[in-house]
């Protein structure tokens, strides 16, 4: 046996279906594939207090379906041809039971909310013995209710929908609304403008009713009746008054939707629901093809421009964090030169006092260490103020990047302050007493000699009391000038000896410090060097996933535009179909 065309059209839109996350539809569509071979299936559809249950009664003649204040099954209510009325409540579970006809009511309102599935009810009516089944809906309201949501799952297996509609007042945006849904659906549907026999001007509604139809684009009929009237008509058996009721004409189209063969049934069920669920599903996947445009267009041009600002950014900055440490390094050398310096200066003015005040052969032995411990001193402070300023000066360059140094690696070498060589003592020429004694017997030999030559042209011998007074003055006076001779000497030669130690000790460290502070920059050089080239290579790989993101969209945007012709081409098959089934297709655009 040959599989009709539709089958295979179905069965690509389902797939589809399934492929792109639409369970609601591929289940919509599995229902129309496998549903089995029998008459037309009529659903009735309405908001509630239109006069359905009164329009289901007066197409049947008979009181199955409850009216006015009577509860309403929450449930589709199928009713079908049977020899005798009969009605069987289907649970959930597929279990059914039995009930009267007459006792339906009551025994539906009995169940448990939510136990059962649907109502079937058999009623010997000639109008459903060629296998027609009206499906009465529950009442349409809230779209988040289970009535309503039970109502709009008859559509998944009805051939054709009544919707009803009082006379009362126009079709209103929500009937429209769901009028465009049944039809959408369901290859044929028919308004029945009910309570016309209460509503004077049921004319003009009808006429308001069709129009806005037609401005909806909506391919429907409206069918003026009366419930009353036919219950009325019945039961006088007056044709007349039953050809005023309208009904008439609404089982004339009834019947039609009877004689349709079922093969042009079939095929247009299906044609109409292909089409209805590809045009959801392309209508999703343009929003899906819309939103990886966008993201492929603006999202990532903003990207890329934030990348090439961030670029541009690392470059400026590259040069300020650059110049920033050229510049305070040489700063810090020149001031670390100087600190040394300074503090050396202010040494060697205390050398010059201690000196100038004191003998070296008496101070020498407190000197030297005090010498040795403030050039110490005065290296370690000097290497303290490298040090910090070098741990500022990566902090600085650290903060144009926006990050925290690792002051670990920043700071310098020991300063060897430790290992400064002890000042050497100068020989230091001594006053002996033997040099004492021989500079003041060469002074009183002048002395003696002088004074006694003048008293000797008075008559005095050369040794007299009065030129050996005066050898003795002459003697202490040499030994004297002698003595302050000798202690100049010795302190010019401990201020030479003194200075040339704090020069040796400054010409060292500050080529230590010099060295030091060398090494500072090439390890802030190299750290930051290696900050920079690491943020261009993650700028640059950003890029690169920014570029490969756009690719990517790009080929995610081309299979929905492939997939969306694919639908657009599946619709267009469903519309050749529909075509051969007795209806111009609707062209869907891709």
């Amino acid at each position: 046996m040959t599989a009709p065309a539709w089958l295979e059209v179905l069965d690509e839109t389902l797939d589809a279906c399934r492929a792109h996350g639409r369970a609601d539809l591929a289940q919509r569509l599995h229902r129309r594939r496998d549903r089995p071979a029998r008459g037309p299936r009529i659903a009735v559809l309405g908001f509630a207090k239109q006069g359905k249950g009164y329009l289901v009664n007066a197409v049947l003649n008979a009181p199955v379906c409850p009216v006015g204040d009577a509860p309403t099954p929450a449930v589709p209510v199928e009713i079908g041809y049977a020899a005798e009325p009969g009605a069987t409540l289907v649970g959930r579970a597929e279990e059914r039971v039995e009930v009267p006809v007459e006792r339906l009511t009551g025994e539906v309102g009995a169940r448990p909310a939510g136990s059962l599935r649907r109502v079937e009810v058999g009623v010997p009516r000639d109008l459903l013995s060629a296998g027609l089944v009206l499906v009465d809906t529950p009442a349409v309201g809230d779209p988040r209710s289970p009535r309503t949501m039970a109502a709009l799952d008859v559509l998944a297996d009805a051939d054709a929908v009544v919707l009803v509609s009082d006379a009362t007042t126009e079709l209103g945006p929500a009937e429209l609304a769901l009028a465009h849904h049944i039809r959408t659906w369901c290859p044929h549907l028919v308004v029945a403008l009910t309570k016309i026999d209460v509503c004077p001007s049921w004319r003009a509604v009808a006429e308001r009713n069709r129009a806005a139809l037609s401005e909806a684009g909506i391919d429907a009929a409206v069918l003026p009746v009366s419930s009353t009237v036919r219950f009325a008509a019945a039961k006088a058996g007056d044709q007349e008054l039953n050809i005023r009721s309208g009904f008439p004409e609404l089982l004339g189209w009834i019947a039609g939707q009877v004689s349709q063969p079922p093969e042009t049934r079939a095929a247009l069920l299906a044609a109409v629901s292909v089409r209805a669920a590809a045009a959801e599903l392309v209508e999703t996947l343009r929003l899906r093809a819309e939103a990886a445009g966008q993201e492929a267009g603006v999202d990532q041009a903003t990207l890329l421009h934030r990348t090439q600002r961030r670029a541009d950014e690392l470059r400026r900055r590259n040069s300020r964090w650059q110049n920033l440490l050229s510049d305070e390094i040489a700063d810090l050398q020149s001031d670390a030169e100087y600190d040394l310096r300074e503090r050396t200066r202010r040494i060697v003015e205390t050398i010059d006092e201690t000196f100038d005040r004191g003998d070296p052969v008496k101070v020498w032995d407190e000197f030297g260490p005090w010498l040795d411990r403030t050039l110490a001193e005065a290296v370690e402070t000097t290497y303290t103020f490298t040090a910090d300023r070098a741990e500022w000066i990566a902090q600085a360059v650290a903060a144009t990047f926006g990050v925290q140094y690792d002051l670990a690696e920043v700071t310098p070498p020991e300063s060897g302050a430790d290992q400064i060589a002890e000042v050497r003592q100068p020989r230091i020429e001594r006053f002996k007493i033997g040099q004492k004694a021989f500079t003041g017997l060469r002074g009183s030999y002048g002395g003696v000699l002088m004074f006694g030559l003048v008293t000797g042209l008075a008559g005095l011998p050369l040794l007299n009391p009065i030129s050996l007074g005066a050898g003795v003055a002459f003697a202490a006076k040499t030994i004297s000038d002698e003595g302050g001779m000798r202690l100049q000497r010795r302190q010019a030669v401990a201020k030479m000896t003194a200075q040339r130690h704090v020069d040796d000790v400054f010409l060292r460290f500050s080529k230590d410090c010099r060295d030091a502070i060398r090494h500072v920059q090439r390890r802030l050089r190299d750290h930051f060097t290696a900050l920079a080239d690491d943020l261009a290579d993650e700028l640059s790989r950003e890029r690169e996933t920014i570029i490969a993101g756009s690719a990517e969209r790009e080929r995610r945007t081309a299979r929905l535009r492939r997939e969306i012709d694919r639908l657009a081409a599946l619709h267009q098959r469903a519309g050749e179909l529909g075509l051969r089934a007795g209806r111009a297709p609707k062209e869907l655009s891709a």
